[in-house]
């Protein structure tokens, strides 16, 4: 059984109130001695304060609630990973919630969340997550006076967020030096700011070398294997060189419909993916990726949102550089 503030004063001889006292920090007119009597006997009979009791005194719970649209996507587990260690060299805790790409369930959990007592929450947007189903989000933790941070996402308030028109530009560039005129994409949906950057970015790297932008060579996607498949079936008639996914795991199937079609990667169409999560660089033709500092990103949020929590700061947007990670994967085209 958890040992309590009475258990204490019982060994100690000592009254609640003053042992409360000391363990709580609370200025008074304890002696010195009596302190060390009771700190003492609060490590060896490993006392741990009640974090509920004393978050509902505080208002405060040091916790923060994470949401993710899918915890199986690499990108999101390692942001997991690395916003659980910020929080835990604070003293901090998480609640991870996978809202299974919902925008309902979000709203769901933000509730729980809300009636948990967290100090903050950021969150990954589902992908039906339009401007409007964001907007509502925002409001339901404006609600709840839960200071909110979006992950790679800017709608107002605090957010962390990658040069996705950098990383759309750096991709396309790559398959254009190595000789490719004929570069198609199977991008993210059409509604959200990351997948719209990665495109202009594709775009602008085509303009600045003078190649003819075509747009039945755009397929559009929705960040899952099965989406990656999907658009190679969808682009069978077009003649393509190279292949851009808006994310690696789109391009694992991607793999997956050319091999299929009896088309080797790079031999045929070369492929560049997008996050370079953990398996791009164990695949049996590992993958070319446009790199996003998941780790950076992680860490930054939980930091920023504790940081805001605590009153230390204001709200505000932190934005990161991608990487272009230059593998197997892509080659120069036939002759």
């Amino acid at each position: 059984m958890r040992t309590t503030i009475k258990d204490i004063a019982a060994a100690t001889g000592l009254s609640v109130t003053t042992v409360s006292l000391v363990l709580n920090h609370k200025p008074s007119g304890i002696s010195s001695a009596t302190r060390e009597r009771v700190l003492k006997a609060a490590k060896e009979m490993d006392y741990r304060p009640n974090q509920l009791a004393v978050g509902l005194i505080k208002r405060r719970t040091n916790t923060i609630g994470l949401l993710v649209p899918d915890i199986r996507n690499m990108f999101y587990s390692a942001i997991a990973k690395e916003a659980e260690h910020a929080c835990r060299k604070k003293g901090w805790t998480v609640m991870l919630c996978n809202t299974g790409d919902q925008h309902k369930r979000e709203l769901e959990y933000i509730r729980v969340l809300g009636s948990r007592g967290v100090d903050g929450i950021i969150l990954g947007i589902s992908s039906d997550g339009n401007d409007e189903k964001t907007q509502e989000s925002c409001e339901l933790t404006r609600s709840l006076g839960i200071p909110l941070l979006l992950l790679d996402r800017t709608v107002q308030g605090s957010a962390v967020v990658v040069d996705h028109k950098k990383g759309g530009f750096l991709a396309t560039e790559h398959l254009i030096k190595l000789g490719h005129r004929r570069i198609a994409c199977i991008t993210g949906p059409s509604y959200l700011q990351g997948s719209i950057s990665r495109v202009e970015g594709y775009r602008q790297a085509l303009s600045q070398y003078g190649i003819p932008f075509d747009e039945s060579l755009l397929v559009e996607g929705g960040y899952m294997m099965q989406n990656g498949e999907e658009g190679v079936l969808k682009l069978a008639d077009k003649q393509y060189t190279a292949l851009f996914a808006f994310n690696d795991m789109m391009a694992y199937g991607a793999y997956k419909a050319l091999r299929r079609q009896g088309k080797s990667v790079p031999d045929d169409v070369s492929v560049v993916g997008y996050d370079d999560i953990f398996f791009s660089e164990i695949l049996e033709v590992p993958l070319t990726s446009v790199r996003q500092p998941l780790e950076e990103l992680g860490s930054a949020a939980a930091s920023l949102l504790m940081e805001i929590a605590n009153g230390e700061t204001e709200n505000k947007v932190i934005q990161f550089e991608p990487q272009l990670i230059v593998r197997k994967s892509t080659a120069k085209p036939k002759e």
